[in-house]
């Protein structure tokens, strides 16, 4: 159940992110989970978006500069809990050789419960260690039947 992101290269400015937001809203994208990160001169924005294929096309367009490699743009999310926590999480992912790349949070929560989005070393193992122990991972339909 790989999850697309996008990922858009952003000048490191006041109004960069706002116009790549005003983007999405004029063409009524929704965004699942977001991360911004700095580098420098430019930053990264990596969002889940409710339609990738059409994001990725509409910021094409505007000519916003996105990332490609497919090898990052699929992430697999998992849903935090009290008793699936992150920790066990980590430690589980660990313990099968794989590493988590990076993460970030959603705006997707399930009774009380949130959505985390990893990038790891080996999705297709990755997601294989957390069905087999009962971890709950979200498709991007899961996640858009409970975005609120």
């Amino acid at each position: 159940m790989p999850v697309s992101q996008v990922s858009v290269f952003l000048d490191n400015r006041p109004g960069s992110l706002s116009e790549l937001m005003a983007h999405l809203d004029k063409n009524k994208i929704k965004v699942f989970a977001l991360s911004i990160s700095d580098a420098g001169e430019f930053g990264l924005v990596r969002m889940i978006p409710e339609d990738p294929i059409l994001t990725t096309r509409i910021l094409e367009d505007a000519d916003f500069n996105l990332a490609k490699s497919k090898k990052n743009s699929e992430v697999t999310v998992v849903v935090i809990s009290e008793k699936d926590r992150f920790s066990k999480i980590t430690h589980m992912l660990s313990d099968n050789g794989l590493n988590i790349d990076y993460a970030y949070s959603s705006a997707v929560h399930l009774d009380g419960k949130f959505a985390l989005v990893l990038r790891v070393s080996d999705l297709e193992n990755a997601e294989k260690t957390l069905l087999k122990n009962n971890i709950a991972v979200l498709s991007l339909e899961d996640m858009k039947r409970n975005y609120k």
